[in-house]
């Protein structure tokens, strides 16, 4: 079997050593490919802390490979699920899965190399561990589910299915600035090119800068959060951007998380500043060669600037200058993002169990009651962004 050799631990998140936490840093930046930054420690354990404060209900899975290095962490948590009043039942699931939070790509931390191994071996481990089923994010471009995960067994209702697919928008990067500016597409350069002229012609005076390291602190994020709820609350555009931070838990979690990032060169935020007021800010992950964009804020009055995508342009020349090999526009495909590249990267995710009937009802009630909130969904977000009458 592929896991052969692989032992999975479950370990205490409050009693974690230096070492371990040291070699979780070790793995998470020997990442090849498209790097994930949740899988870092500080976004795992206080993600735990902002949204599991019961313990008992973590999982954080760490597989060792047969020479006993570390080949893989799985930061898992169990969730009660279905309706408040009357939960359908009880699963397994990656942290930042099931819930709209800050940590917005759930995946298990490992390497090409052990990769295939590395999820078996938690869903051998997670598939027994006493919910009514678990589920997992797998890349594409690391490994699929494999039927025989579940059936070596003798349980009364083993079963495994597709549940979505993520995709993010990538962008690789190869050569200089110059050379990756002049490989855009033609609308991306003029809109950069008018956004600028715009901002020159107004005769203001203009800046883009970059915080990193102490700059990011308490006040920066707060600016982050007062201009993404300004954005939030523009009517002015066909595409409609909820606050992600009116949320106290969310805001808080940033609010401790981004400033340590930035101290670990792990973050950044990069501001339009306009006679010498920030009126947009992009805020962006790093981590093993790749960049990530996360969410973003802007005054409406400089819509017609283009502003974030100046600012996004500013991510990608650091990113090259950094030597990343790519840049991550953060699940959900739109226009927007498809003018910087129609290169996407995708995670699955698969639901699986190897336990009772009764366990197996209960998991098709919950897809049945999650099938109709999706599609509910679906269709305000398609409403919101359509054209009005």
């Amino acid at each position: 079997m592929a896991a052969t050799g692989y032992v999975v631990e479950r370990l205490d998140t409050g009693a974690l050593t230096e070492a371990q936490l040291g070699e979780w840093e070790g793995l998470h930046g020997r990442q090849s490919g498209v790097g994930n930054p949740f899988c870092a420690p500080d976004w795992v354990l206080e993600w735990y802390r902002s949204y599991v404060p019961d313990a008992s209900r973590r999982h954080l899975l760490w597989v060792r490979d047969p020479d006993g290095g570390l080949a893989g962490v799985a930061p898992m948590h169990e969730q009660v699920v279905g309706p408040r009043r009357l939960p359908v039942g009880r699963r397994l699931v990656p942290v930042g899965y099931g819930l709209g939070t800050a940590l917005e790509l759930p995946q298990v931390l490992t390497t090409d190399e052990h990769a295939r191994a590395v999820h078996h071996a938690v869903v051998a481990r997670t598939r027994d561990a006493g919910a009514d089923w678990a589920e997992l994010s797998v890349a594409r471009d690391q490994a699929w589910f494999e039927p025989g995960w579940v059936e070596d067994t003798t349980a009364q209702a083993p079963h495994y299915t597709h549940r979505a697919a993520r995709a993010c928008v990538v962008l690789p990067l190869a050569g200089t600035w110059d050379e990756v500016r002049g490989g855009l597409k033609r609308n991306l350069k003029e809109s950069l090119r008018r956004g600028r002229n715009r901002l020159t012609r107004s005769g203001r005076d203009w800046q883009v800068r970059t915080l990193e390291g102490a700059e990011v602190d308490a006040a920066a994020v707060q600016r982050f959060f007062a201009l993404h709820a300004a954005r939030a609350g523009f009517a002015g555009t066909s595409s409609s951007h909820p606050d992600a931070y009116a949320d106290p838990t969310g805001r808080a979690l940033l609010e401790r998380l981004v400033p340590r990032l930035a101290d670990a060169k792990a973050a950044s935020l990069v501001e339009l500043v306009v006679d010498g007021e920030v009126v947009a800010v992009q805020l962006a992950l790093h981590a093993a060669g790749t960049s990530y964009l996360h969410s973003s804020g802007l005054d409406p009055e400089y819509w017609q600037f283009s502003a974030v995508t100046l600012l996004q342009a500013e991510v990608v020349r650091s990113a090259v200058a950094r030597g990343d090999r790519v840049v991550n526009f953060s699940p959900g495909p739109n226009v927007a993002k498809m003018r910087w590249s129609e290169r996407v990267h995708v995670v699955d995710d698969f639901a699986y169990a190897t336990g009772t009937r009764a366990s197996g009802l209960r998991f098709l009630a919950f897809t049945q009651l999650a099938a109709a909130r999706q599609y509910r969904h679906a269709v305000a977000v398609a409403r919101s962004n359509s054209p009005r009458a």
